[in-house]
């Protein structure tokens, strides 16, 4: 099965989040994604997504220009072999970040072609699932004082979530949180590495009594296992981390260095679908929670919803806001804090046209 075709589609999907100060573009704000479509000379088209975070412009230059041509005539079915290929070839670009996160949408676009090729959606081809549908948490943009946050816990309470994550680095909006969601809600709280090791020591004592489910990237830098291990052994809090590493080898040395209770790798940027497969069997054998990472609103979401599926992942990231368009259709929109597992072959979904018609960057 040949690969004919490769294409990115940058989409701007403006959305609500009732005064979050995270990804406003002037007066408007809008989620911007890099979807990648590989077609074959066998009529199937898979669908991958590069993690961008307000680098669109540069990523989508770097994977038209280095990622797609090496793609052409290639065999769509032998994943294995093209993702070390391109690993390899572009292995000075950097093991983590940009080049990364373009060969982690190929994987994820060939494992769509296989599950079409198959007759079977994703989450069969990894072993099943249990499920139907897998409970959602709200991850929250950034609000950054404590009465905006603890309304948008209220809503999300009210929406069906079950937890909340909260994008903050100020204690008082944990306090507040906790109170707005009451004890019955989980709680976790992701700062994005803001924090020295003595101040994130710090702040973990001041956060101890508020029963966080966890406390996700406390440390800077991210790669600094060592310190973040430290902190793990000084705070009852659990310590969630991940998204900033890059392939297999990184996430040994994380384990070994007992650093997490949970691991949160993001298949759009840690090289793919087929990276998180052996991340997860590594994270077993250590006694560490899975817990992939979701900031997506394209296929990257719905290839992490299947994961979450297959390997009984207790709760997918979901990002809180109101989307003008849900990029791969109304079928994988959250509902009362639950999604649905698509059950047609491969993602089992599609993008859908009118919100690339819509909300195509040109």
């Amino acid at each position: 099965m040949k690969i004919t075709r490769v294409e990115s589609i940058l989409l701007a999907v403006p959305f609500e989040d009732h005064g979050g100060i995270w990804r406003a573009s002037g007066d408007r704000k809008v989620f911007q994604t890099l979807m990648v479509r590989i077609d074959t000379d066998q009529g199937l088209s898979g669908w991958g997504e590069v993690f961008t975070k307000n680098g669109e412009l540069a990523l989508k230059a770097l994977f038209d220009t280095h990622v797609a041509p090496a793609l052409i005539g290639r065999d769509a079915t032998r994943i294995a072999a093209i993702k070390r290929d391109l690993e390899k070839l572009h292995h000075n670009f950097g093991r983590v970040g940009v080049m990364a996160f373009c060969v982690s949408a190929v994987d994820l676009a060939l494992w769509d072609i296989l599950g079409q090729a198959a007759g079977l959606p994703l989450y069969r081809l990894l072993g099943g699932a249990t499920r139907d549908a897998i409970p959602l948490y709200a991850s929250l943009t950034r609000y950054g004082e404590p009465r905006a946050v603890a309304n948008t816990v209220e809503r999300a309470v009210r929406d069906g979530y079950g937890a909340v994550k909260l994008h903050e680095v100020l204690v008082d909006t944990v306090i507040a949180s906790r109170a707005a969601a009451g004890r019955d809600t989980a709680l976790m709280l992701d700062t994005n590495c803001p924090w020295s090791l003595a101040e994130a020591k710090r702040n973990a004592k001041r956060m101890e009594p508020y029963d966080l489910m966890w406390l996700e990237e406390p440390t800077w830098p991210p790669e600094n296992v060592h310190a973040l291990a430290e902190l793990r052994r000084s705070t009852s809090i659990p310590i969630a981390a991940g998204e900033n590493a890059g392939s297999l080898a990184d996430y040994r040395v994380m384990f070994e260095a007992g650093a997490v209770d949970f691991v949160q790798p993001d298949i759009a940027k840690a090289h793919g679908l087929s990276e998180a497969l052996k991340i997860a069997a590594l994270a077993e054998a250590h006694d560490v929670q899975f817990m992939p990472h979701c900031f997506m609103i394209g296929p990257g979401y719905v290839h992490t919803l299947h994961l979450a599926a297959a390997y009984e992942v207790p709760l997918l990231e979901r990002y809180y806001v109101e989307l003008a368009a849900e990029p791969l259709g109304d079928g994988v929109k959250p509902s009362s804090g639950r999604v649905a597992v698509p059950q047609g072959p491969g993602l089992g979904c599609a993008p859908d046209p009118d919100a690339i018609r819509l909300y195509r960057v040109e």
